[in-house]
Parts: C-alpha cells; sequence; structure tokens
C-alpha cells in the first residue's frame, strides 16, 4: 500500500477531524433528557402521569398487609404519537428535538446517512442491553467511536451536525417549559370516603371498632394546570380497642370475597403483645387493600372481617365500596 492510499484510507474514517466529528458523551445525556422531558410533558398533559404506558411495578403478594404500588400511567394517543414523532424524526432526519437542541445526529457508520425507521426501532429496542447496569450509557465516555452497545449492534454512531440557531432556541425553550412542568412541586387533592362499624361492647375479641377508608380520585396541578391522576390509592383498614381491653390471642382475618362468594383476597392480622403484625416480624397499625383487588373480585365485592378468639370464630362485619356501600347487610353483632 503507498502512502497516498495509506491516507486515503485513514482519512475516511468518521474520526477523521476533517470528517464529522463523534458527539461527546454529555450532548448525548443533555439530548436523551431533553427529549425524556418532553415526551413526560405529553403524557402528563394528556393522562395526569409522566408513565406513557400502564406498569405495575411491585407483583400483589395477597398474603401480606403491606402496601403495594398501584399501577400508574394511562394509554394515550399523544403519548403514542409524541413517541412515534420522535422515532420518525430521527430515522429521516438523525435527530429528535433533543438532538437538534445540542447540534447532534445519529447516523449509519458506513456512509454518515440517516439510519432509517427499522434500525432506529431496532436501536431503540437494544438500549435495553444499555441499561444493565448503565455500563452501555456509559460507554461512549471510553469507546474509540462513542458508541454504546446498540449502537455497535446496529453500527451506527452519534456524530456532531450545524443546526440553524433559531432551532436551539426554540427546542430549548420548550425542554425548559416541559422541565418547568414536570418538575414544578404538585397540589394533589383527593376525596374519602369511610365506612365503619361498631362492635358490641366488651366484644371477645377485645376490638371496639372496625373501618374501611377509600380514598376517592386523586387530582394534580401544577403550574395552575389541573389533571385527574391515574394514580389509585389502596383502601386502608384499621382497627380501635376497647378500653382496657387485652386483644392478644385474637386474629383477624381479612377477605375481599366476590359476588359469587369466592375470596378474591385474603389477609391475617395477629394480635400480640399490645399490638397487631401481619407475620412474625411485620407489625401493622393498619391494613392496605390494593384497589386492583377490587377490579379482579368484580361488582359487588365486600370486605369480610372474620375474628377468632378463644377458639370461636365468627363474622365481625362486612364492609362495602363505593357504589356497593350502602347495599352491605348489618351483621346482628355490630352496629354502622
Amino acid at each position: 500500500m503507498t502512502t497516498t492510499e495509506a491516507t486515503a484510507t485513514t482519512g475516511s474514517a468518521p474520526s477523521d477531524p476533517a470528517g464529522p466529528r463523534n458527539a461527546h458523551w454529555w450532548r448525548r445525556a443533555v439530548a436523551s433528557v431533553a427529549d425524556g422531558l418532553l415526551v413526560a410533558a405529553v403524557a402528563w398533559l394528556a393522562t395526569g402521569s409522566f408513565v406513557p404506558v400502564p406498569f405495575r411495578p411491585v407483583p400483589v403478594l395477597p398474603p401480606t398487609g403491606v402496601p403495594v404500588i398501584e399501577p400508574d400511567g394511562r394509554f394515550s394517543w399523544w403519548t403514542c404519537a409524541a413517541v412515534v414523532l420522535l422515532l420518525v424524526l430521527q430515522a429521516f432526519t438523525g435527530m429528535t428535538p433533543g438532538k437538534a437542541m445540542v447540534g447532534v445526529r445519529v447516523v449509519r457508520e458506513r456512509d454518515g446517512a440517516p439510519a432509517g425507521l427499522p434500525v432506529t426501532v431496532l436501536r431503540d429496542l437494544l438500549h435495553a442491553l444499555d441499561w444493565i447496569l448503565l455500563v452501555g450509557w456509559l460507554r461512549p465516555l471510553w469507546h474509540p467511536r462513542r458508541q454504546t452497545f446498540a449502537d455497535s449492534v446496529v453500527r451506527t454512531v452519534v456524530v456532531r451536525a450545524r443546526v440553524d440557531v433559531p432551532v436551539p432556541v426554540v427546542v430549548g425553550v420548550a425542554t425548559a417549559t416541559a422541565g418547568a412542568l414536570v418538575l414544578a412541586p404538585a397540589v394533589t387533592e383527593s376525596g374519602e370516603t369511610r365506612v365503619e362499624c361498631t362492635l358490641v361492647p366488651d366484644h371477645a375479641s377485645g376490638l371496639a371498632t372496625l373501618s374501611g377508608r377509600e380514598p376517592g380520585d386523586v387530582w394534580v396541578t401544577r403550574l395552575g394546570v389541573r389533571r385527574l391522576s391515574p394514580a389509585r390509592p389502596p383502601v386502608v383498614l384499621s382497627w380501635t380497642l376497647a378500653p382496657g381491653a387485652e386483644p392478644d390471642g385474637t386474629t383477624l382475618d381479612v377477605a375481599v370475597v366476590g359476588a359469587d362468594g369466592d375470596a378474591a383476597w385474603r389477609s391475617t392480622v395477629t394480635f400480640r403483645d399490645g399490638a397487631a403484625w401481619a407475620d412474625d416480624v411485620t407489625q401493622v397499625p393498619e391494613l392496605t387493600i390494593p384497589r386492583s383487588v377490587f377490579d379482579d373480585a368484580g361488582p359487588g365485592a365486600l370486605v369480610e372481617l372474620t375474628g377468632e378468639a378463644d377458639g370461636t370464630s365468627e363474622v365481625l362485619c362486612a364492609l362495602g365500596f363505593g357504589d356497593d356501600a350502602t347495599d352491605v347487610p348489618l351483621s346482628p353483632r355490630v352496629d354502622r
């Protein structure tokens, strides 16, 4: 190979100073944050949640009284359109609003052209590799071509690009507005319905009352914009002890019973040492029931509370919530 040929070969590499320069990691990071803020703002305006789609980060475990996280997010065509628009813009121009703001572009490694829609979608899916211990996202800090694992697989690079001055300014203002909306302090409003039953005096269980609180709709206001949140706080069950009573040895069985009589959820609370326990190590001042349990149980579901003391078991009361609260039959042993 001659000196001329070697020079030409070297000059064709993307790292050649005469060609496009690979983008620094901080530019990629800022672009990703900006795009994320824009999508989150659209999601919140459309649905009241920053999460684009429903998800359940913590599984519901019926045997425990420990609170769980209810599914958040709500499907919206507006949010879907925002995500699709970002993919299309990157596929055919190499840029998203965030990338245009910091002046970078995603292109094919071999010829510097935009990657196209199939490769762009595949690249986004492969970012799952980059999330593993975050190593992939940090890889551009030391990789010679500043590529993530996804970039290496689909053979794309992120390079510097010249952008007209008005574009970064407009996108920057939009991103700042979206960030203010997403990160602004929120004012939350929520109603509550309370159902209570009172046990007969000197009941063998040592309990005086059993009650349930059903939170209403949750409204969130940010920067003067008010939205109905998809958050679904759980139903909370609580109890009070009769004055001077000794509840130790009493077991309270709580079951959500559907209209067909089958239990959709069950938990047990044991009273000992003057406190309530969900198991041998978990003390519970109250019990929470995920709202999804009532969805699974269907219309007409009741919370049935059964007490066991001195070897005797009896239904103490049944609590209904929502439209069914007024239709709950009274127990002959309680006053509600």
